[in-house]
């Protein structure tokens, strides 16, 4: 047996630095925006989606929107509970 059995445990150390957005409403806000200009863009080449086989994109985008702009609604009003708190 030797003396390098033992496993050498070191610290786990985190750096102090605070989260970009601890609420989530910029990822969000920026994601929604996102589908929405995709949207737009899908309808404006909406004939050519549909030549294509792609016509479903504007389904997508429209979807991804609605679901961005339920989503901003709570976050939103969770931080607004918690400021107020």
């Amino acid at each position: 047996m030797s003396q390098d059995d033992h496993e050498v445990h070191l610290p786990t150390l985190q750096a102090p630095v605070k989260a970009l957005d601890p609420h989530g409403v910029q990822i969000v806000g920026l994601g929604t925006v996102v589908f929405a200009i995709s949207m737009l863009i899908c309808w404006w080449q909406l004939a050519a989606l549909e030549a294509i086989g792609k016509g479903w994109w504007l389904s997508t985008t429209l979807v991804g929107t609605g679901i961005g702009v339920l989503a901003l609604v709570v976050l939103l009003i969770r931080r607004w509970r918690r400021l107020r708190a």
